[in-house]
């Protein structure tokens, strides 16, 4: 299957956010990387593919998502939807401070239509339907919702044409895929589209995720079965997948490890970046071993400054209390 018949056999057409197709960089000993984090314009990262799918069903109006204060995910959707029109009201969880975070948090609250903090992620969970209801109430108009990391069936869609891309690729003779993909899992949707991607495309590699979160394989697992779901009712049958490896980080989201520092500094030597926290931490998983790996690289690496112009210089009160 090819990615174009993705969109044609779904009757959906994803609303192009990259500005070029990634680079896929070679690394030593024959790995590669994928370099999501320089496709967009605003912004980068592997959040414009899952909000490229996501805009396909809603591309105008109000949308509600959730996810850690500083993320990359809330501001990527307050970053397209202004762009787009889209009023994106945008749902907080505490997280750890970094200098990192609260940059994207300034920056995503300059751009997103409301920010809303919550105690924890169980409580933004809870309060949904408030928010929902209040959106509702000022618009005239229901709401979307968007879940948190963009991860619902639509957004892993991205994942699942991601691989179909990178199969194309290897098949066309641009590079030789490497016996394991290695990501980072937040919200689990990128490790799941990987897995049916590379099923629907007949390529047998492996998919190993760094878990940064805790939710362990039952979350990818549970995101492979909803876009399975939406696959089945246009009549596209997934083959058996490749295996998963989910790997345990240990760390709490947003902590610095010592590997993942040491991971961002080897990439600094091949002309890339990764912050420490998070793709750093699946980077330095996937260099402990000398099996040959593609690696994504689904992080930002494009400047902040231009989005916090706009941005205050200091985080209202409620915000900052985000931190943990």
């Amino acid at each position: 299957m090819r990615s174009l018949e993705l969109s044609i056999r779904l009757g959906r057409t994803p609303v192009r956010l990259r500005a070029v197709p990634s680079a896929v960089q070679p690394l030593p000993n024959r790995s590669l990387v994928l370099r999501d984090d320089l496709a967009g314009t605003e912004i980068g990262g592997g959040k414009l593919r899952k909000l490229e799918w996501l805009l396909a069903e809603n591309a105008t109006g109000d949308v509600i998502t959730l996810g850690p204060a500083g993320g990359l995910h809330l501001l990527s959707s307050a970053v397209v939807g202004r762009k787009l029109g889209l009023r994106v009201h945008a749902v907080a969880w505490p997280q750890r401070w970094l200098p990192l975070a609260e940059a994207q948090l300034r920056a995503m609250h300059a751009h997103a239509e409301t920010v809303w903090p919550s105690r924890s992620r169980a409580h933004a969970l809870a309060r949904l339907a408030r928010v929902w209801a209040t959106v509702r109430a000022q618009s005239g108009e229901a709401p979307a919702i968007w879940g948190p990391g963009g991860s619902d069936a639509a957004g892993t869609l991205g994942w699942v044409e991601a691989a179909l891309e990178l199969a194309e690729r290897a098949a066309s003779g641009e590079f030789v895929l490497p016996p394991r993909v290695v990501v980072a899992q937040g919200s689990g949707g990128t490790a799941a589209g990987l897995q049916v991607g590379l099923a629907l495309a007949g390529v047998a590699v492996e998919v190993h995720t760094l878990d940064t979160t805790g939710f362990g394989a039952r979350l990818v697992k549970a995101r492979v079965a909803a876009v399975t779901r939406l696959l089945a009712a246009r009549g596209l049958r997934v083959p058996p997948l490749p295996p998963l490896r989910v790997i345990a980080e240990g760390s709490p989201y947003g902590e610095p490890s010592v590997a993942g520092g040491k991971a961002a500094l080897w990439a600094e030597r091949e002309g890339f970046g990764v912050e420490p926290v998070y793709s750093g931490k699946a980077l330095a998983y996937a260099l402990q071993s000398a099996t040959p790996f593609l690696f994504i690289n689904s992080g930002n690496g494009l400047p902040l400054g231009p989005l916090l112009r706009s941005a205050l210089p200091v985080l209202p009160a409620r915000l900052a209390a985000l931190w943990c």
